[in-house]
């Protein structure tokens, strides 16, 4: 029986957590480096319309989030339990808020089964799943080897007007490679 919570398993768990933090971070930004480098090289995930290869997935979410304005992955409880000292089964739980502009409901009708809101109206889409990873430590680091999406819920709201009117000065999230924090990483020479 492994010891879930020795100093070396507290300091795993850290390393995990920034592993599914990364990932949230690198798809909300549409950073593909970032996306690859949080799954070892051979990956799998199961995420609902894709299912192979991570490199197939970071393809996929590369041509489906195009046209999407905004996207916030948020990981609320984290459960993390070691088989062995180089093998952990991670359930996280995620809530996403995209919004898909009129002209994206061929990207939204791929999460939703078919096509939802008025043809002329963007849309926010909500959901509540869990990532289900089985996370690996080889050379020293922790990395996801196979992911499953478990999807719990999702709901579709209609946008008649947009909320943010931004005002000049105002820093707004981008998706560009040009966001304020991949700015100010690069200014610190973190990037």
């Amino acid at each position: 029986m492994i010891d879930q919570y020795s100093p070396e398993r507290m300091i795993d768990r850290a390393m995990i957590q920034d592993v599914i933090y990364r990932w949230c971070r690198a798809i909300d930004r549409l950073d593909r480096q970032g996306m690859l480098d949080v799954f070892h090289p051979g990956a799998h995930d199961s995420h609902g319309a894709y299912i192979g290869p991570i490199e197939g997935l970071v393809d996929w979410v590369f041509e489906r989030h195009k046209p999407i304005t905004f996207s916030s992955h948020f990981i609320g409880n984290m459960l993390i339990e070691f088989a062995s000292p180089d093998v952990a089964l991670v359930e996280s739980y995620i809530r996403t808020i995209q919004q898909y502009p009129a002209a994206a409901k061929n990207e939204l009708a791929q999460l939703t089964g078919g096509p939802s809101g008025a043809p002329d109206s963007a849309i926010d889409m909500f959901t509540s799943s869990r990532y289900l990873d089985r996370m690996e430590k080889r050379d020293g680091e922790w990395r996801i080897a196979h992911r499953t999406l478990i999807q719990d819920w999702k709901q579709i709201v209609e946008v008649r007007e947009q909320a943010l009117q931004p005002r000049e000065g105002w820093v707004i999230g981008r998706r560009d490679g040009r966001d304020a924090m991949q700015e100010a990483r690069k200014e610190l020479g973190i990037a």
